[in-house]
């Protein structure tokens, strides 16, 4: 109890206004806030879509996988898939503008 008092005692408080800058020690915190906004901003985009265009924009943009890939993954053909990533392009461009 008694070292509880002692250093409690020693801890010196400073003005926030006195106080000399902190420097940000991993990136720039303006920049990391804006592309955690951007990052929740897409998240609820894709909730808005179909669940297939939803998935397909995961795996060709977030995950960088190949048509192919995603054909397979989905079982359908690389032509769909293609189709289906355009029309789920457009719509993530609407529902984003809005």
């Amino acid at each position: 109890m008694v070292d509880y008092y002692r250093r409690r005692d020693r801890v010196t408080l400073v003005d926030i206004d006195d106080a000399a800058p902190v420097q940000a020690t991993r990136g720039d915190p303006v920049g990391s806030t804006e592309t955690l906004l951007d990052r929740e901003r897409l998240r609820a985009a894709l909730s808005q879509l179909t669940e297939e265009q939803a998935r397909v924009i995961t795996l060709r943009f977030m995950e960088e996988r190949s048509i192919a890939e995603v054909a397979d993954l989905m079982d359908k053909t690389e032509g769909a898939i293609k189709a289906l990533q355009y029309r789920a392009v457009l719509a993530l461009r609407r529902v984003m503008q809005s």
